[in-house]
């Protein structure tokens, strides 16, 4: 008997470390870093990272395979439009495009080719957009046939970008830089942020609402369409690397195994930080019941709530 309650004990300490918030930890084809992901619903998604991974679901996770790229760059931002059509960007200013889920990516022409883009965001299949190192913000009309660069008054790795709607979308980066454009693009207006903190991520709640984080728990919001933006308690001081809502329920990830999670528009928020410690890396919010987080080693967890 007393053997027994030892095995139980170390059984409940292991589902603890891999589960806790009923978070369940997902198994990848590699140990490859994992820097995006993104689900176009709670089966489907896509997650891409270190030398080229490309990792894609149709089970919501219960089984990862891997897709080739055809490179060897750091993969780190994706944005699917549809079920089939997707983008991937990275390193060396690389796009991919896909229209058949993944069995086949191909590059398309970049204008930024040896700058390193970090993010990227689709509105629909035809208008995107994707910012990176140096102040770098490119833009299409032609779902990629044609990628143009906007230009901007920063010179600062700009880490994340998102849109609202056609004309509204905010882009955030290196010491608390954060520019809103209300016209797609044209025009990108430096604001204040209320920071001078690194921003790694920036998403919209609706129109008028918005979420960005960035390092040493820093957690900002706008309720003005991302023109105002104020701080917001975050309870922690390890650096945030993703955010993402649906509705009002939102996730936030970052290092240490730090998974932040709010009900409220992101006014509060609830710790369900993982002991594992893995550094998380990003996250998509699926909708009210699902949300993804991956990060490295080719980490992945995942929570589906009743």
């Amino acid at each position: 008997m007393k053997y027994f309650c030892i095995l139980l004990l170390l059984v409940l300490s292991n589902v603890d470390i891999h589960a806790q918030g009923n978070w369940k930890q997902q198994i990848t084809p590699s140990l490859r870093h994992l820097y995006a992901v993104h689900f176009t619903d709670a089966a489907t998604g896509t997650a891409c990272g270190l030398a080229g991974a490309i990792f894609r679901t149709a089970d919501g996770g219960e089984n990862w395979t891997e897709q080739m790229s055809g490179v060897t760059n750091q993969l780190k931002g994706v944005c699917f439009t549809s079920r089939l059509n997707g983008f991937i960007v990275g390193r060396d200013g690389i796009i991919l495009h896909t229209t058949d889920g993944g069995a086949l990516w191909n590059i398309q022409n970049s204008p930024v080719n040896v700058m390193p883009l970090l993010s990227t965001y689709f509105i629909d299949s035809l208008i995107g957009y994707a910012s990176g190192w140096y102040g770098n913000i490119i833009h299409t009309t032609d779902g990629g046939m044609h990628w143009e660069k906007q230009k901007n008054e920063v010179s600062t790795f700009l880490r994340s970008i998102q849109f609202c709607d056609y004309r509204v979308g905010v882009v955030v980066g290196e010491k608390g830089t954060l520019m809103r454009t209300i016209n797609g693009g044209k025009f990108w207006e430096l604001l204040p942020s209320e920071t001078t903190e690194n921003l790694t991520g920036v998403c919209f709640l609706g129109r008028a609402n918005a979420i960005a984080v960035g390092d040493n728990g820093t957690i900002i919001r706008s309720i003005t369409n991302g023109y105002r933006w104020q701080c917001v308690e975050s309870g922690t001081s390890q650096n945030l690397r993703g955010v993402s809502f649906f509705g009002n329920i939102g996730t936030i990830v970052g290092e240490n195994g730090t998974i932040l999670r709010s009900s409220d528009g992101g006014i509060t928020w609830k710790n369900e930080s993982q002991k594992s410690g893995k550094h998380l890396l990003a996250v998509d919010q699926i909708d009210t019941k699902h949300v993804t987080a991956v990060g490295v080693d080719g980490t992945v967890l995942r929570k589906d709530e009743k």
